[in-house]
């Protein structure tokens, strides 16, 4: 007979609740980084040593020399290496940073099949947690390393679903409870170039969401001798002011073979007066400035000094042999830099659109009008654009050209033009002055709408 689960909702006082603070795993400069029982992510594009600050991290856990809760208390680590071969990478890795190799562990699983006595090793994946979690408590391992986190999904999950990730992640964020310690997966960043670290994580947003402490990890382009920088980009639980310069070294350790290999080795420098987002905005930035992409430099330079009409850019853009696909892509690069370039429409049905850098937008309002400086001569909007039935909101658009940015006659005839005066408002058509194209209170109202 199956018994059937029965659920009550209990109401638990504050006053019954024993409130603690956190037990620190690692402490830098006196700082909690990485909380006992929790889940904590490296971050950082192919190449920005990642995977061998986890190793350092790993190795100093063996040997006891990691300031936290385990100082002078050497523990035991498993390191699950999905992309790195333990024997010509991993292990030598762990050689050169000193770890004591008898507390290091490789979770594998042992497959057989029928009566065969060959044994199949495979990787440990999220079917396997429960086993595993046996065994890591067995073993009395207290650090858990994943690399990379995004090989548990596995190919049937999809990366963009929320639930499906988490689904999948939660068990590892709840193995760290249950062994007392913690689980730090590797994870790889996108190539967008706003500096955020924690929205750029390859994959679902759950991964941010999940791990209570993140740190980005990313080489320095303006650095001469191949300074890179770590720095904490999350810390739920405590401080996020750690920014460190640290190196990729090589060294040579002898292997169990007799034979030596050149291994890399992590090594902290000292501390950045930057942040991972900082190096990243800036490599971003210094793209842009370079000659494969002239066009970029060039749209930043001419809306430096306030808005153009879009089909001024185009008309522009295309006399530098630019074409409308090549200037959205231009706009796309620079909005995924950090310096958001707006389309604004300047007022209902078929007015025309202008393009302004967000940077600006207070600038432009201040001085009085569209315009930071006198405007190019343009023809005033007809009356049918400009009249009574004009939309109370501005229309922003950040999409493409022609369709999003502006019909190519979106100024409509000379016959229409010739209607109004050059100094007719935009917005509401009544006179104003000759050096702008929109009364202040007017752009003001649509802002604010």
């Amino acid at each position: 007979m199956t018994e059937e689960l029965t659920r009550k909702v209990h109401l638990r006082r504050a006053t019954d609740v024993h409130d603690d603070v956190p037990t620190w795993a690692w402490e830098y400069n006196g700082r909690g980084r990485i909380a006992l029982g929790t889940a904590a992510l490296f971050a950082g594009r192919p190449g920005a040593g990642k995977s061998t600050s986890a190793r350092w991290l790993s190795s100093q856990v063996t040997v006891g020399t990691l300031d936290g809760c385990w100082l002078g208390k050497p523990s035991n680590v498993a390191y699950i290496a999905r992309e790195e071969a333990v024997e010509y990478i991993v292990k030598p890795s762990f050689r050169a940073h000193g770890a004591d190799l008898g507390r290091v562990y490789f979770p594998e699983v042992v497959e057989r099949y029928g009566d065969d006595d060959e044994q199949i090793l495979s990787a440990v994946t999220t079917h396997d947690i429960h086993a595993l979690t046996e065994q890591l408590i067995a073993a009395e391992v207290r650090l858990v390393v994943v690399d990379p986190l995004m090989s548990m999904l596995g190919a049937k999950a999809d990366v963009n679903r929320n639930n499906e990730v988490r689904a999948i992640l939660d068990p590892w964020r709840r193995l760290a409870e249950v062994i007392d310690g913690v689980v730090l997966g590797v994870a790889h960043l996108n190539k967008a170039g706003n500096g955020d670290v924690v929205a750029g994580i390859n994959g679902s947003s759950a991964f941010g969401e999940i791990a209570r402490a993140v740190f980005g990890f990313a080489k320095d382009p303006t650095s001469d001798d191949g300074e890179r920088v770590l720095s904490q980009e999350k810390n739920s639980l405590g401080d996020e002011s750690l920014a460190l310069r640290y190196r990729i070294e090589s060294t040579t350790v002898q292997t169990a073979s007799g034979k030596s290999a050149d291994v890399a080795r992590f090594v902290i420098l000292g501390d950045s007066d930057k942040s991972v987002g900082d190096v990243l905005r800036e490599a971003s930035r210094g793209a842009m400035d370079k000659s494969d992409q002239p066009i970029d430099a060039w749209l930043l330079e001419l809306l430096e000094t306030g808005p153009s009409w879009h089909e001024d850019i185009v008309e522009e853009a295309g006399g530098n042999g630019w074409s409308k696909d090549q200037l959205r892509r231009s706009k796309d690069r620079i909005n995924a830099a950090g310096t958001v370039i707006r389309a604004v429409k300047s007022g209902g049905k078929g007015a025309p659109w202008f393009w302004l850098r967000g940077d600006l937008v207070g600038t432009v309002l201040a001085e009085g009008g569209l315009y930071a400086s006198e405007p190019p001569p343009l023809p005033a909007l007809p009356s049918k654009q400009v009249g009574g039935s004009v939309s109370p909101g501005v229309t922003s658009n950040d999409g493409n050209l022609g369709k999003d940015g502006g019909p190519e006659s979106d100024r409509g005839t000379s016959a229409e033009t010739a209607a109004l005066p050059l100094s007719a408002c935009s917005v509401c058509g009544r006179p104003c002055k000759p050096t702008i194209k929109a009364h202040v209170e007017c752009l003001t109202d649509r802002e604010s709408a």
